[in-house]
């Protein structure tokens, strides 16, 4: 069965292309596509049985075995299947290098990047709309990585289709908490509170997550190298205007 590279941060993942085709109506693994030739750091087959752990999540079933630089799944046919294999996919490659993956949307200008989050509801594809209507440029509006030093890295996954994420990392200027308002302004977030958001919203596969431990001290690593705002914005162009303001002109 053919295979597709797609990089994952600063690593190759080599995937079963079946798994990517039937994602296609949820996932923009395209956008993803790895042409450097680099050995794979995970190889993901897959198998029409296998005695594994099996894994029955809101996306579907699969089961699955894992070993140093391959992952073998069977999963049957379906959107949300492949979508669920793509998921812990990234998940084991992202943790393997340090990184955190959370629920949150973030936006670059240049060589500085904002992460945003919130609850459901709050506005993180709205933001993610508007920004890239500003001008900026969408790493993700769902799936977002954190790195200990303060970087961050898109995903192929979405929560509006038409919100298209963008591989590459880039240092994050800020977290926001979202939060709805008549218009932009920019409130004070306290560190025990962008943890809380951050904690509540971290996206894991609980057959191979991480201890809340460690994904507690490397959101704090992250967190600490980053501004920490609320962003109260509206649904209106301007509010993409203000993100990219903040951003500013790179050095």
């Amino acid at each position: 069965m053919p295979s597709v590279d797609l990089i994952c941060a600063g690593q190759v993942l080599r995937i079963d292309a079946s798994i990517c085709e039937m994602a296609t109506e949820r996932v923009h693994w395209r956008r993803f596509l790895s042409t450097s030739g680099a050995e794979p750091s995970l190889t993901v087959r897959r198998h029409a049985t296998l005695e594994g752990t099996p894994i029955d999540a809101p996306l579907g079933k699969c089961t699955f075995t894992l070993g140093e630089g391959t992952l073998d799944v069977a999963v049957e046919d379906g959107v949300f299947r492949g979508e669920l294999v793509l998921r812990l996919s990234w998940y084991l490659l992202a943790t393997r290098q340090g990184a955190v993956l959370i629920h949150a949307c973030a936006l670059r200008e240049g060589d500085r990047a904002i992460v945003a989050a919130g609850k459901s509801g709050d506005g993180k594809s709205t933001l993610s709309r508007l920004g890239v209507g500003a001008g900026l440029e969408l790493l993700t509006d769902e799936v977002v990585m954190l790195f200990p030093d303060g970087c961050v890295c898109g995903t192929p996954f979405r929560s509006d289709f038409e919100n298209a994420g963008q591989p590459g990392i880039v240092r994050a200027k800020y977290f926001f908490a979202l939060e709805k308002a008549p218009s932009e302004e920019l409130k004070a977030l306290s560190a025990l509170t962008a943890t809380q958001l951050a904690m509540a919203q971290c996206f894991d596969v609980a057959e191979v997550a991480l201890p809340r431990a460690e994904v507690r001290q490397r959101l704090l690593s992250f967190l600490s190298n980053v501004e920490l705002r609320t962003l109260a914005f509206r649904k209106d162009p301007a509010a993409g205007v203000f993100v990219r303001g903040l951003l500013g002109p790179s050095p």
